[in-house]
């Protein structure tokens, strides 16, 4: 093992230690009654070395990687970075401590598990495809956990089940309008890598590209109408809910399921 492996298993190991601290905190917090936003110091300082780990292991191997597992820890640590600017504004509560748990399975599994895939840019155009693409399976996961959470306030209201945790989430209104803003954000940036995808890689229907496509495309016009529903017919509550988990499935699907088939059943990079 070499010195920076070492390092990268040692910022590891304390980052999920820091996000497990951060989640009990988190849910220890959702017991209570509800206060004013404030970052958890536990997750902030799990999240700088979560990226410091991402960092190690970029410099060991000149370069970050796109393989299963890796992908997954770097979508993980946006995700957890877009929760604690949200939380500047908003008390997440057990919601951000959800968060930091599924950070602690994706970081866990890439310190085990996964294996060095470089990511290859062979131009601006497709370093802009690999980036958005990123950055719009983040905010679209992140919009993900807070339509569940939706749903979840939502059911609690109709049996008249006033939970903790409900009351450390911002109002209904305001995580409606929370959950359509990461929408919104997630299909331009999806917009944005299908775009510079057709422009700049070869073939996309080659190199085990076509399901990735195909499903891409599926969960792209979903949250597109999905987004002209809201505009167009105030669409929100359950339909919203649904609409956003079948696009996002299409889009696990399109990126990590393709993966997961490849790298982890078939053992191909």
């Amino acid at each position: 093992m070499t010195d920076l492996s070492t390092i990268a298993l040692l910022t590891a190991s304390t980052a999920i230690l820091c996000y497990a601290l951060a989640a009990l905190q988190g849910f220890k917090s959702a017991q209570s009654t509800i206060g004013p936003p404030a970052l958890p110091r536990w997750g902030v300082l799990a999240a700088l070395l979560h990226l410091l780990t991402i960092a190690v292991h970029g410099l060991e191997y000149h370069g970050l990687s796109s393989s299963f597992f890796d992908a997954l820890s770097i979508t993980a640590f946006i995700v957890v970075a877009m929760s604690l600017l949200a939380q500047i504004r908003h008390a997440l509560g057990a919601l951000l401590a959800v968060i930091f748990i599924i950070a602690i399975v994706s970081l866990a599994l890439a310190s085990l598990f996964a294996h060095h895939t470089p990511i290859i840019a062979s131009s601006s155009g497709m370093l802009t495809h690999i980036l958005s693409s990123i950055i719009a399976y983040s905010l679209l996961s992140l919009a993900t956990v807070q339509a569940i959470a939706l749903q979840q306030m939502e059911r609690q209201l109709k049996t008249h089940h006033d939970a903790a945790w409900v009351r450390q989430l911002p109002p209904l209104e305001t995580m409606e309008t929370l959950l359509f803003q990461l929408i919104g954000l997630g299909w331009l940036a999806l917009t944005v890598g299908i775009i510079s995808g057709a422009l700049y890689v070869d073939d996309l229907f080659a190199q085990h590209l076509s399901h990735k496509t195909v499903f891409t495309l599926v969960s792209w016009s979903l949250f597109g109408l999905l987004l002209i529903g809201r505009s167009q017919y105030g669409w929100r509550g359950a339909t919203a809910v649904k609409w956003t988990l079948s696009a996002f499935a299409a889009l696990l699907l399109a990126y990590f399921g393709s993966k997961f088939v490849l790298e982890v059943i078939l053992h191909q990079g």
